[in-house]
């Protein structure tokens, strides 16, 4: 209820300020009818699985309103989801999606972004690989879900970033993650995350960057957990697009009504390569050093690469992460675990009016608080858009996913084929007000 409440007032925070100062606003509206069907709906073992067709038939809309200070964009899709065998499934949908800046001074900007989803279905459809690059603070729930009752996620957050010199700036943000399931056999949770950092160049090829974050675990059945982490960077640039630096980080993580706590240490070096309109690069190498009061204690490297590749009429998108991380805040409650997973996407025009797009991920974990339990997961998608009316496009795509656990219940694959036709106004409707 918190991140809804957060949502509408985002809203009418950007109606309100750019409507004040003159607006262009544009509304776009849509409707999506889609035929999808999956041959392990029911996500079990390989010997015992359920297939079953489901139509979706989906009104929508994009919105974008644009001031002199400030815009905001905002779509919203409601379904109605209609199973061929399993209608006790049958179930609406909804999914909104909230970007929004405003800029009340030339080197002062407040970002505002809201994700949310109410599903049945346990598979989201989401390209891992454009998430990592593009929105990386938006969490990924890389856990299973095995029902087809509903749930609700939504993430919120504001940041503030203010320019103090001509590469000096100061950052605060503050985010809510929610989830509430249907199903009482999973746990509502939500956390509660704020950050701050400063960046400053004490000369032109110098400089550091110090940073903080604080974040408050909340769950229904499991102990709720506080963590706090720190970072200082030394930074040295070596050209107009390129920095280096070395960091050293530090994370703790207490249990409420336990005694004891996990300690991570985590020294890394990498750099930053960033061309707007054609490249943006993070690379990151270390070591992490977990001590713990609770299990063993672990060690090993870490690695994050994060690349962004625009092309003339295409992007590549392609993310490599390792090292540690707590899977506490989706559908299973997991805790801590050793992790590598690759994810990449391409998506490319192939001819006037035809757009393919291809992706994948695998991602292997070990679990160190489930008896080392250790789940591989690869996934695999293509699709094709082509568009062969102004106001019409058809779409055909098809996923793979599997899971290999040391956990036999766990194992499963599933093929996922869907037709959609989306119809939908060449041209937004359009006002504005000076």
């Amino acid at each position: 209820m918190k991140s809804r409440l957060f949502l509408a007032a985002s809203c009418i925070f950007f109606l309100t300020t750019s409507v004040a100062s003159g607006y262009n606003a544009t509304f776009q509206p849509r409707l999506s009818i889609q035929e999808q069907y999956s041959d392990n709906i029911l996500r079990t073992p390989n010997s015992d699985k359920e297939d079953d067709y489901i139509t979706t038939i989906t009104p929508g809309f994009t919105s974008e309103l644009t001031g002199k200070k400030g815009k905001a964009k905002i779509s919203y899709d409601a379904s109605y989801a209609k199973y061929n065998q399993f209608d006790e499934f049958d179930h609406w949908r909804h999914r909104a999606r909230l970007n929004g800046m405003y800029m009340p001074g030339k080197t002062t900007r407040f970002n505002i972004l809201d994700r949310f989803t109410y599903t049945e279905d346990p598979l989201r459809s989401e390209n891992i690989a454009v998430i990592r690059t593009e929105e990386p603070t938006v969490p990924i729930d890389m856990t299973e879900r095995k029902t087809r009752r509903a749930y609700m996620t939504n993430y919120a957050g504001i940041d503030l970033n203010h320019q103090f010199g001509k590469y000096d700036s100061f950052n605060l943000g503050y985010s809510h993650t929610l989830l509430n399931n249907d199903d009482p056999a999973y746990e509502d949770k939500q956390d509660h995350y704020v950050r701050a950092g400063i960046t400053h160049w004490f000369g032109p090829q110098w400089g550091f960057d110090v940073s903080g974050k604080y974040t408050r675990g909340l769950f229904e059945f499991s102990n709720n957990i506080t963590e706090y982490q720190g970072s200082v960077s030394l930074l040295k640039r070596f050209g107009k697009h390129f920095t280096g630096y070395v960091r050293y980080s530090q994370a703790v993580v207490n249990y409420d009504d336990v005694s004891g706590n996990d300690t991570t240490y985590i020294p890394s070096i990498g750099i930053k390569y960033d061309i707007e309109k054609d490249i943006s690069l993070i690379a990151d190498v270390g070591y992490f050093n977990t001590q713990s009061d609770f299990r063993d204690n672990t060690s090993n490297a870490t690695g994050d690469l994060r690349l962004i590749k625009r092309f003339e009429h295409g992007q590549l998108n392609l993310a490599i992460l390792g090292g540690y991380d707590y899977d506490l805040y989706g559908a299973e409650t997991l805790g801590y675990g050793e992790y590598y997973e690759g994810s990449a996407s391409l998506r490319q025009q192939l001819a006037k009016h035809v757009y393919g797009n291809i992706y994948g991920s695998y991602r292997d974990t070990k679990y160190k608080d489930q008896a080392d339990r250790e789940d591989k997961k690869p996934t695999v998608g293509v699709g094709l858009d082509w568009q062969p009316l102004e106001w019409m496009i058809l779409g055909l795509n098809y996923r793979y996913r599997s899971v290999d656990s040391t956990i036999d219940s766990e194992d499963y694959t599933e093929n996922r084929v869907s037709v959609r036709v989306t119809l939908t106004p060449k041209v937004p409707y359009h006002t504005s007000r000076y």
